[in-house]
């Protein structure tokens, strides 16, 4: 499925390459309305499938590949109509969207693609997409980045990390290291913030994509076959979670967020994934301007279950700069 087609009423997007590897790319939407500013969405797969047009099926893998196909087939929703078709209406309320693609994780040992080059994609297109905007006819007075599941983890670590340039491209072209950073809003739907306990929920889904994403494991044996064992450093750096509880302490004020996780969901869990991230943002964002919505029936593909009205409300706070009406902070639906 193409994103197109997921967006009947934005015109014809215009598809871009912000980088020499094909899956550099992302697709730009055009609003209608008045101007709001441009929301970023990048897409989820476990970190080793989906894409902006949303094709998971390159990660189907040998091993337990009937249960996994089921399992991804789920994913596939959530990349192809999940967080990003929550964003559609807004097209009509004057945001512009872009989709990214990224260089996906291999899901073997060995030499490949892990979560370094997967946050140079991330924090690459964002430079591009800020340098460029004029170009791609994007309106940058609101910068909000979005995701869901694995991309909900992506954005989490490029809104605490851009400021820093820890993740930067060394390989980036001049112009572009010089883009400062900054984000206005941050929407992370079912996204995995500590990777020490994701893991734990076992299944075909959560232990190999990690073990992609990182290229070791914390089992012992590992899910994949011939992957080492992880080193703790390298779970930390690469968990939302690290960052965001030495935000106070550093004295670092995190933009507001939109957090939502599932009641149902047993993937990435509310009580490991969820609550302590939004307990740790809260305390180093603005007041009042880390909401989030936690679904009972909720599933990982939660789509159907958030609070639209919320997320609506949220948006319209982030582009006044004003922070009133209600909020999702206890589940509604």
């Amino acid at each position: 499925m193409q994103a197109t087609d997921l967006m009947p009423d934005a015109s014809t997007p215009k598809v871009v390459s912000y980088g020499s590897d094909p899956n550099q790319s992302l697709e730009v939407f055009q609003s209608s309305g008045d101007s709001q500013g441009t929301i970023v969405y990048i897409h989820g797969g476990a970190w080793e499938g989906g894409s902006m047009q949303q094709n998971t099926s390159a990660i189907i893998q040998a091993q337990e590949e009937q249960e996994r196909a089921a399992d991804l087939a789920q994913l596939t929703k959530l990349a192809s109509d999940g967080v990003l078709d929550q964003l559609k209406p807004q097209l009509s309320t004057g945001w512009d969207i872009v989709s990214i693609n990224y260089r996906l994780a291999t899901p073997t040992a060995g030499p490949g693609i892990r979560a370094t080059q997967l946050m140079n994609d991330v924090d690459h297109a964002m430079r591009y997409i800020v340098a460029n905007a004029k170009a791609l006819d994007l309106d940058m007075s609101t910068f909000v980045i979005s995701g869901g599941s694995a991309g909900g983890h992506l954005v989490l670590m490029e809104a605490l990390t851009a400021a820093s340039g820890q993740f930067m491209d060394p390989a980036l072209p001049s112009n572009l290291k010089n883009v400062k950073l900054s984000f206005d809003g941050v929407i992370a739907m079912v996204g995995p913030t500590d990777l020490n306990t994701l893991y734990l929920v076992g299944g075909p889904l959560a232990p190999p994509g990690q073990e992609a994403l990182l290229g070791c494991s914390l089992q012992n044996p590992p899910y994949t076959a011939g992957m080492p064992q992880c080193n703790e450093s390298v779970v930390n750096q690469f968990s939302p979670i690290t960052y965001t509880k030495a935000a106070i302490s550093n004295g670092v004020t995190l933009p507001p967020a939109y957090f939502a996780y599932g009641g149902l969901d047993t993937l990435v869990l509310i009580s490991t994934q969820g609550m302590p991230e939004i307990n740790a943002w809260a305390p180093a964002s603005g007041p009042g301007q880390t909401w989030y919505d936690l679904p009972p029936q909720g599933t990982h593909n939660i789509d159907d279950n958030v609070n639209d009205l919320a997320l609506d409300n949220w948006l319209d706070n982030v582009a006044n700069a004003t922070w009133t009406g209600s909020n999702a902070k206890t589940p509604t639906n």
